[in-house]
């Protein structure tokens, strides 16, 4: 069985983080959370989540699946531990993967899912959240916008993908047609500038080439920018 729960040779854990959605009365919503102002993500806005633990690990699963697998009942056990709720994990879906920096620690490789919400009462975890709370993804960025809220470039660039929909329905059927990606990230510009792969400056400190696939934080309100070639399409806010 591989042991999901111990860092590999660069030092980097597994990782999970679960996004649930559903439909409010002002649109589509997903359960977020406040974390404490210290230990991880100080005072920043995340979905619930955490490291894989041994018990998350399934005996006799194929080496290409167990990653995958490890992940998502780790998504599900940290929903439950930080909002009282239990997703079905045959309804979450894949979204992606994102790795940090170099010089980042702890080093925690992500895997992100999308679900709709089970339903139920959700009761906060007394030590982990401070607040939990159902929120529009485009509030979330106009806060943040106003510098009112904290967000990891992970969470805004998310929350920006997830505001493209309309509806819970929507924004799952987005996900599960669209390509699962990789997020290897690299920080530029003393951290105003945070790039993936396909940017011109992902390779290239330089950024030389055409390619865009960052998020440009220099400045508020961020942008994120996804243009593949001369002739992709730009996607910003």
């Amino acid at each position: 069985m591989f042991d999901m729960q111990s860092a590999d040779r660069t030092g980097t854990r597994l990782a999970a983080t679960a996004i649930l959605l559903r439909d409010g009365e002002a649109g589509l919503e997903t359960l977020m959370m406040k974390r404490p102002a210290n230990g991880s993500f100080a005072d920043a806005w995340v979905w619930p989540g955490g490291a894989v633990e041994q018990q998350d690990q399934e005996i006799g699963i194929a080496p290409n699946e167990a990653e995958g697998a490890a992940a998502l009942a780790a998504a599900v056990r940290e929903t439950w531990e930080e909002t009282g709720l239990r997703p079905d994990p045959e309804s979450f879906v894949a979204h992606a993967i994102w790795s940090p920096p170099q010089g980042v620690t702890p080093r925690y490789r992500t895997w992100f899912f999308m679900g709709p919400n089970p339903g139920g009462q959700t009761v906060p975890h007394e030590v982990e959240v401070v607040k939990l709370e159902w929120v529009n993804p485009a509030a979330m960025l106009e806060a943040h916008a106003r510098e009112d809220i904290v967000l990891t470039p992970p969470t805004w660039v998310t929350l920006f993908q997830i505001s493209a929909s309309a509806t819970a329905e929507e924004a799952l059927e987005r996900c599960a047609a669209e390509p699962f990606e990789h997020f290897e990230t690299r920080v530029r510009d003393g951290g105003k500038l945070f790039c993936w792969f396909g940017d011109a400056a992902f390779e290239d400190v330089g950024g030389t080439g055409t390619g865009r696939h960052r998020l440009e934080a220099a400045t508020r309100p961020w942008r994120y920018i996804s243009e593949p070639g001369p002739r992709g399409s730009t996607r910003a806010s």
